[in-house]
């Protein structure tokens, strides 16, 4: 549809709306919203194209109405926001598509992993099978692999925070060096958990959640050494994702400029993350718990930990790779934003200054609201 095509359907479309005493704002919003929409289907997804389209929608409206000999002022407003609207109906539509597609690939992501499980613990079977028919001796060695197998699967097995629980049980049970071993189960199991996928914040976060807070539950139903459980699955949690940080660079070889830029923005939040993670974890537990964890959390929050030191030299060195692909970190987040970043600055003054404009406007017509009914009030 040409310049003069959108604004002949325009013109047209109104003059019908005015015979049939139609012209409204929600008629005129109608009318330049479907036009402007049919213009920018031609174009193929061309955004340089948009602009000018809008434009002369707009226009071609103000002349319509004119010639229509309707109040401008009174219809006008929606047929802006409506041409606005046209010009990205098919960005919303590829969103709204992506974002349904994005649906269906979580819906089965989750069904891969549920029948990877179902395959690893049938393989697991298939081994033990195999196990009865031998000696005694090898028997137990092929219970030991199983079980290896399980402990560096137990993500994938949906058993971190139970085996965790599991484990602290018996530490507690056991009387000794509960603090100390309790670190160790929780850093070995957070690091096998991490170990099992990709590393990300959303990863890391789940994994310490399932981690500390299945330690903590073992201590509150035991009824003991709570204080220590609490300190010593922190401590853990903690050293276990220190550890899996380390081994990241290796990980990041295959990745791309953009996957690098994300593990980097990951690394550098991994801290605050852990510590907010803990306070999710303390909010749920008992008040022993609770304090030692926020506690920690606090002491934490202002020191140099050692998660924050490796965390830093990781997101560096991933930062090194993204300079090696020519492409450093600052680079890649200015092209991402371009120009973008001053415009949007801009607009945001531009509606911070509309946003209180709104709410005072508010805010006046409740007073005035309020005056007015208490001075019938008074009458009455």
């Amino acid at each position: 549809m040409t310049k003069n095509q959108m604004k002949d359907r325009i013109v047209e479309e109104l003059q019908k709306a005015k015979e049939a005493g139609q012209i409204t704002t929600e008629k005129v919003s109608e009318i330049v919203r479907k036009a402007v929409s049919a213009s920018v289907a031609e174009t193929r997804g061309s955004i340089d194209k948009l602009r000018p389209i809008v434009k002369d929608a707009v226009a071609s409206a103000v002349e319509g109405l004119k010639d229509t000999g309707a109040d401008v002022k009174e219809v006008f407003g929606g047929a802006v926001e409506d041409a606005i609207a046209g010009a990205c109906s098919s960005g919303y539509q590829a969103v709204e598509a992506t974002r349904e597609q994005i649906r269906k690939l979580e819906i089965r992501l989750k069904d891969e992993k549920t029948k990877l499980a179902q395959s690893l613990r049938e393989g697991l079977e298939g081994a033990k099978d195999a196990g009865a028919a031998l000696s005694e001796d090898m028997r137990g060695r092929v219970d030991a692999a199983i079980t290896e197998t399980k402990l560096k699967s137990t993500e994938l097995l949906g058993l971190t925070k139970q085996t965790v629980k599991e484990a602290v049980k018996r530490a507690i049970e056991s009387g000794k060096d509960v603090k100390e071993t309790v670190a160790q189960i929780t850093s070995d199991a957070t690091e096998r958990a991490l170990k099992e996928g990709l590393f990300t914040a959303d990863r890391v976060k789940t994994v310490a959640g399932k981690v500390m807070s299945g330690a903590v539950e073992a201590a509150e139903e035991a009824g003991k050494d709570v204080k220590d459980v609490a300190a010593g699955a922190f401590e853990g949690a903690q050293k276990g994702i220190a550890s899996t940080v380390e081994s990241v660079g290796d990980k990041t070889k295959a990745l791309l400029s953009e996957d690098l830029a994300k593990t980097k923005e990951d690394l550098e939040a991994i801290d605050d993350l852990f510590i907010e993670t803990t306070r999710k974890v303390a909010r749920s537990s008992g008040e022993e718990a609770k304090g030692v964890l926020n506690d920690l959390a606090d002491q934490t929050k202002k020191t140099t930990s050692a998660l924050r030191e490796k965390a830093y030299h990781a997101a560096e060195a991933t930062a090194e790779r993204l300079k090696e692909g020519g492409k450093d970190a600052a680079k890649a987040t200015a092209e991402a934003a371009g120009k973008g970043a001053q415009i949007m600055a801009e607009e945001a003054k531009e509606l911070g200054k509309r946003s209180v404009a709104v709410a005072k406007g508010a805010i006046s017509g409740m007073l005035k609201g309020a005056k007015e009914a208490l001075k019938k009030e008074k009458e009455e």
